[in-house]
């Protein structure tokens, strides 16, 4: 889709309404595939490496917190720095489509009210609780509250991890399906499936060791999110909705548990 020529000249979040770079433009972007393995295996190596470390040596629990986030963030930071600046067009909104709009606030909390109900459905079932019970013994203060609790899942995280996995992930995905002879609505459901595919099994390793009943949560509700924020972000080549539902979807469970 071509750009409107009121379309914003830098990356950043917009509320004007102009139509989207779809995920299929490419011009002057020279990241794809293999740009999104290399952000997903350096932050499945670093999570993983983390998690052996705490193991191994004595850390403080605000360390902990603040290295399993990091360890993350960092790998799909530094590819998405360097997809943007050294092999895109130096704009999270023209490379990525990091952008929102007043109607992308709207879609965004209502899939992600759904995709919260529908998971919770899912633990019922899974379980036999959901994690809307609350359970919580004892909540942790300081640091460890307000950056884990509160910041890192509920504001951080859907930034960084929807402009991965629905920025670069997907777009590269439906780019390169395209390329191979796919429609354009193959190509995007393609990309939809295998972004929402690789953002669940992420949750998976990096969650540590669970009960088969609670892996199974796990990855069924992130790949739901998933399927659910591709979707959003495919149709409107924008990653506001995504966003949004990703801040409602985590901000609905950590309400829950700070009034259990």
């Amino acid at each position: 889709m071509a750009p409107s020529q009121h379309a914003p000249r830098s990356g950043g979040l917009s509320t004007t309404d102009t139509p989207p770079f779809g995920v299929f433009d490419a011009a002057n972007q020279r990241w794809g595939v293999a740009d999104a393995a290399i952000g997903v295996l350096l932050a499945t190596a670093c999570s993983l490496g983390w998690a052996w470390l705490t193991r191994t040596v004595v850390i403080d629990e605000w360390l902990q917190v603040l290295g399993a986030f990091l360890a993350v963030w960092v790998p799909l930071l530094l590819v998405l720095w360097i997809a943007d600046a050294a092999r895109g067009r130096r704009s999270h909104w023209r490379d990525f489509g990091l952008r929102i709009t007043w109607l992308d606030l709207l879609w965004g909390a209502g899939v992600g009210l759904m995709v919260r109900g529908a998971v919770t459905l899912i633990e019922l079932g899974a379980t036999g609780r959901t994690s809307l019970d609350g359970g919580v013994l004892a909540l942790p203060t300081g640091f460890t509250f307000w950056f884990g609790v509160i910041l890192a899942p509920v504001v951080l995280g859907p930034i960084i991890e929807e402009t991965f996995y629905r920025g670069l992930v997907l777009r590269a995905v439906a780019r390169a399906t395209a390329r191979a002879g796919g429609t354009k609505r193959v190509a995007a459901s393609v990309a939809v499936i295998v972004s929402a595919l690789v953002f669940a099994l992420a949750h998976l390793v990096g969650g540590g060791v669970m009960s088969p009943a609670v892996a199974t949560v796990t990855f069924v509700g992130t790949l739901l999110l998933g399927l659910a924020t591709g979707v959003l972000a495919a149709t409107t080549g924008r990653l506001g909705g995504a966003i949004v539902a990703h801040v409602v979807f985590n901000g609905t469970l950590v309400a829950a548990v700070l009034a259990g």
